[in-house]
């Protein structure tokens, strides 16, 4: 009798940390592992925001997937185009190059992740770029470098909208504010030579996070001189800038999306309900209901009240292993139970907040506290190592040249 074969569909947290329990637990010599994703790098998302600001590099929050998952796991790089279900058996067609690829399972896991939702609304795809990928970091970052240069040549304003006041956007417009100041220092202008807005249809910003934390948010985003519009719906996007649901208008040469998300629509191939959302309904097991030994997690399943957070997707992942493993020997399958742990944000270059189980702080402490969660959070001990120990040379080349500037003299 040959193994039991486990597929799973995505590359991010969710497949990632499914296939390194799974890989590593008592059932992984009764099981073969593949994983497809159609990107050949894992992203450490929530790091994304300091490429920025030249605090990670690219390297350290996007190892290729052959190295941080297990050598007992077979890795496609692919796009999954369909899945069929028949006789107890899934079958997956995944497109690579000019062909498809037919992969047969025994159990499915979904963890396909989501993409940019425009709402419909006009001008969103043509004058928007979004924030998801290494990709999009250093476009926007270039862009950044190349508004400041326009405006050292014309000595004209530049402007930037991020649409979006959640935690995505807060994050981008702190690093986004604080690489525009460098960028200005370095060529001698005032921070008024360019304007940062953030724009929200809700009355507040982070309205899921703890009030101490929306407050270390408001004054860090003050101190960097954004200009909050909240409470106002965008009407749509051009090429000048944000019209808004009041009839105001907010002038941006740049427009960065943030504002909503929604599962991958490859989904809609598969036989699955689906709610409005487009997620697949899970039970409390993430097994599909109707679809035993078929699991969906992360952003496109559609789970008690969960957010879709990297922290859920994670823990989500350990419950599909463990229930794999449990289905196989006939034991009891694992209920997830969603509890928040907190939550972290960086507001800035070497600042940051962080409130970890009603404990809120920010600053460097806030920013320290993130840094050390994530490195331990990293999927591969080894690479966690490397980029510890790249972070604490890079402190102390910081603090070296801090000290090593002559002091002035009369």
């Amino acid at each position: 009798m040959g193994k039991h074969r486990v597929l799973i569909l995505g590359g991010g947290f969710g497949g990632l940390y499914t296939a390194r329990a799974l890989c590593r637990s008592a059932a992984a010599p009764a099981v073969e592992v593949t994983l497809v994703s159609r990107t050949p790098n894992f992203l450490f998302l929530p790091l994304l925001y300091e490429i920025l600001t030249d605090e990670v590099t690219d390297w350290q929050i996007a190892p290729p997937l052959t190295e941080v998952l297990p050598s007992n796991c077979r890795f496609i790089h692919g796009d999954v185009v369909g899945g069929e279900f028949s006789a107890g058996q899934c079958r997956v067609r995944v497109h690579q190059s000019d062909s498809d690829l037919l992969l047969e399972a025994d159990t499915l896991v979904l963890a396909l992740g989501n993409v940019s939702d425009d709402f419909g609304l006009p001008g969103v795809k043509t004058h928007t770029r979004p924030f998801r990928s290494l990709a999009d970091a250093h476009a926007l970052k270039s862009a950044v470098e190349e508004a400041v240069r326009r405006a050292t040549g014309s000595r004209e304003t530049a402007a930037f909208a991020i649409i979006g006041a959640g935690p995505s956007g807060v994050e981008l417009a702190a690093v986004v504010a604080d690489k525009l100041h460098a960028e200005l220092r370095k060529v001698g202008l005032p921070p008024t030579q360019v304007h940062l807005h953030l724009v929200d249809r809700l009355s507040e910003i982070l309205p899921q996070y703890a009030s101490a934390l929306r407050h270390f948010a408001e004054r860090e985003l003050a101190r960097r001189g954004v200009h909050l519009h909240l409470g106002v719906g965008v009407a749509a996007c051009s090429a000048s800038g944000v019209e808004l649901e009041n009839g105001a208008h907010v002038a941006a040469d740049t427009i960065v999306w943030t504002a909503g998300s929604r599962p991958t629509p490859v989904l809609a191939e598969f036989p699955f309900v689906r709610d409005r959302r487009g997620r697949i309904p899970v039970a409390r097991t993430l097994e599909v209901p109707g679809f035993p030994g078929v699991y969906a997690l992360g952003d496109i399943a559609a789970s008690a009240a969960a957010p879709a957070t990297a922290q859920v997707a994670v823990r989500q992942a350990l419950v599909v292993a463990d229930n794999i493993a449990a289905r196989l020997r006939g034991a009891p399958l694992r209920e997830y139970h969603y509890e928040s742990l907190g939550e972290m944000m960086t507001l800035g270059r070497g600042t940051g907040a962080a409130n970890i189980l009603g404990l809120a702080f920010d600053g460097v402490t806030g920013y320290l506290t993130r840094r050390l969660v994530y490195l331990l959070a990293m999927p591969d001990t080894w690479h966690a190592t490397r980029v510890g120990l790249s972070w604490l040379g890079q402190s102390i080349e910081e603090v070296w040249q801090a000290w090593s500037v002559p002091a002035a003299t009369d």
